[in-house]
Formats: structure tokens, sequence, C-alpha cells
């Protein structure tokens, strides 16, 4: 915990968000394996032992990154999946800001992707965890279009599963077939109809 008067749970994370916004352009620049914890702490504008405090290892930062974005999303299709719409329209919307979320961070989520491959398998778990909970959101929109007779009755995992794979090419790839959101557009037609004539 940090010196003085402890903070709340809420405040930590918030200094924690604060501190990782402060130090993004240092692993962009640098890259994430090459820039040290003196670095990172000089960046936030702290001491090296009080950035310790909130992050005891780079792994820490790592990873703090991909629960934080993960949540954020999840967070935000939740409050789309609670709207009073057809299953379908929410889908789509949910996907929507995915993408937008993508689009915002582009360059920092290609290189965070990268460097987390070198985790180890329990900082990975904790990413996939909330990858999982991402897409169990998902899913459970897609049970809902299927009892709403929306969506034909599929194994709505896999389709959750493909359908969030599915969104990586309109922002990563590298054969774009037009913007994003037509791109979008494209991919959920396809995903919706299929391609049987």
């Amino acid at each position: 915990m940090p010196k003085g008067i402890p903070l709340t749970e809420e405040e930590q994370a918030k200094r924690r968000h604060g501190i990782f916004h402060q130090v993004v352009n240092i692993f962009l620049k640098k890259g994430f394996q090459e820039t040290s914890m003196r670095e990172i702490a000089e960046a936030a504008g702290l001491g090296k032992s009080t950035l310790y405090d909130y992050f005891k290892t780079k792994e820490d930062i790592l990873v703090y990154f991909f629960e934080d974005q993960l949540s954020d999303m999840t967070e935000e299709a939740q409050r789309i999946a609670m709207q009073n719409l057809p299953a379908d329209k929410r889908l789509r919307q949910v996907m929507e800001t995915y993408i937008e979320n993508l689009q915002a961070n582009k360059s920092l989520f290609l290189k965070m992707s990268f460097e987390s491959q070198r985790l180890k398998a329990e900082s990975q778990k904790q990413i996939q965890d909330k990858r999982h909970a991402y897409q169990d959101m998902v899913r459970a929109l897609i049970d809902e279009g299927i009892r709403e007779g929306v969506f034909r009755k599929v194994n709505s995992l896999l389709a959750a599963r493909m359908l969030v794979s599915g969104m990586a090419p309109i922002v990563f790839g590298s054969r774009f077939t037009g913007t994003p959101q037509e791109m979008l557009k494209d991919t959920l037609d396809i995903f919706f109809r299929g391609i049987e004539g």
C-alpha cells in the first residue's frame, strides 16, 4: 500500500489507471521490454519505490493494460445489452463499440499483444479470463437472439468466439476491403446471413 493514508480500492485503481496512461508513449516509442521500471517511474513522475506500491513488476503493468481495457469493453457492452432492442440490433451495436475501441488504441493493442505472448502462464490466464468474460457477454446476446427467434439455434459459445475473432482483420489486417465501418457491416452481414445462396 502507498505510504501515509491508505487509499481505497477505487482510489488505487484510479491511480494505477493514471500511471499507465502517463507511460503509454514510452512503451510505444521504446518498446515494453526495453523500458525499465526506473524509466516508467520517471515518465509517471513518481519515485521508483512509489511505483512499486502500484505495480510490482513490468508484467503487472502489461496484465493491468489488458484487464483494464477488457473490463471497460465488457462494461460498455453490458450497458448496450440492457437496452430495450432486439438482440441482433444490440449485438451489432456491441461489435461497433468493440471496433471503435480497437481503432482508438490500435498501435498500443498491437504492441501489447505481441508483448503479452512472453508473459508467464499465470499472467496469460488472467488476461484470458477477461477475454472469456467478454465472449460470454456476446454469447448471452446470441442466446437471447435464439430465444427471440432472430437467430437460428447454434452453438452460441462458438458463434461468440468466431464473431469476436472476426473483428480483428477489420482493424489489424493488411488487405482492407473498405473503411472499417464498411468492413464491419460486411462482416456482420456474413455472420448473420451466412454465405449460402
